[in-house]
């Protein structure tokens, strides 16, 4: 029995979560460091949205010419556990490159822990 309720619970939760885009579950914010003359610094705030607690967060960086073409592409992560309704805090560097004009941060990849009654 507990095993059932157990499983109802995950199939509660993926059910939940199907079919919904990342950027449902989590606010990204940063700031943007150049004053470095060797690399532009972002630092960064991620806030899980949702009731479960999310791991293994992984996010992509790209940062962008005018135009909006990807200049250079690099992946950040999260501290290892982001708690539900909190934030974790992650950090990237790029070489500095006259035609980054922006940046374009994404999360490419999560965990969500589930856990039965």
């Amino acid at each position: 029995m507990v095993c059932r309720a157990a499983c109802l619970a995950v199939v509660g939760a993926l059910c939940l979560f199907a079919g919904a885009d990342a950027a449902d579950y989590f606010t990204i914010t940063y700031n943007i460091d150049r004053s470095g003359p060797r690399q532009i610094r972002l630092d960064g705030r991620i806030f899980n949205n949702t009731s479960l607690d999310a791991v293994n967060v992984r996010l992509r960086v790209q940062a962008l010419s005018a135009s909006g073409d990807v200049v250079a592409e690099l992946p950040a992560y999260v501290d290892r556990l982001v708690r539900a309704r909190h934030e974790g805090y992650w950090d990237a560097s790029v070489p500095p490159d006259p035609r980054i004009t922006g940046f374009r941060v994404v999360v490419a990849g999560y965990r969500f822990l589930v856990q039965g009654p």
